[in-house]
């Protein structure tokens, strides 16, 4: 078996018609409306995982090439450290732990950004999504065999962990991820 390869994504398998009216305008419809039109569709997907990922960030997300009745799923829960050992971001930059840690913080209080109040109380308000990748990867035309988990949504929150942990200030958790799997990542695709 080959290495799932991030360097060359195919393009979108999305079907238009699962789009949120008025994506990327100030009056894209709400969840509940879109998750009605749609759930029928993505039964077999938790409506947190649609809502936090399609519906969210829609073919925004580099991983809006998994074609979605394909997709299986699996909730699991980590301590920080094993969660931080176990994944690979491929993009989202350079951690840089004291920056990250005071650009969530803001000025501290009320103010902070949402995922530094929700990990600040112990974990994160949503699951990170993670993909299988049992083959490993080629990522930046370096191959990486142990490589078995790559964010595909979730980059601040792994950024504010991250941070968390190199500061000595780990959350409790656990941290709840959903992992998604998919015949891609195991035979491959013709580009």
């Amino acid at each position: 078996m080959h290495p799932f390869d991030l360097d060359h994504l195919p393009a979108t398998a999305w079907p238009d018609a699962l789009r949120p009216v008025d994506e990327s305008t100030y009056a894209k419809e709400p969840f509940y409306a879109w998750w009605l039109r749609n759930r029928e569709r993505l039964a077999h997907l938790p409506a947190d995982l649609c809502e936090q990922w399609i519906y969210r960030h829609w073919t925004h997300s580099p991983f809006s090439f998994l074609p979605l009745d394909d997709l299986a799923w699996e909730r699991r829960l980590w301590s920080g450290d094993a969660l931080l050992a176990s994944i690979h971001r491929a993009w989202g930059g350079e951690l840089h732990p004291q920056f990250d840690y005071e650009t969530f913080q803001r000025r501290g209080g009320v103010d902070r950004h949402p995922t530094a109040v929700a990990l600040d109380q112990g974990t994160w308000d949503y699951s990170m999504v993670l993909l299988s990748t049992p083959f490993g990867v080629i990522d930046g035309g370096d191959v990486l065999p142990a490589i078995q988990l790559v964010i595909v949504e979730g980059h601040q929150r792994h950024r504010y962990l991250n941070a968390l942990h190199a500061l000595g200030r780990a959350p409790p958790g656990p941290h709840e991820t959903i992992v998604l799997s998919t015949p891609l990542t195991v035979v491959g695709w013709t580009a």
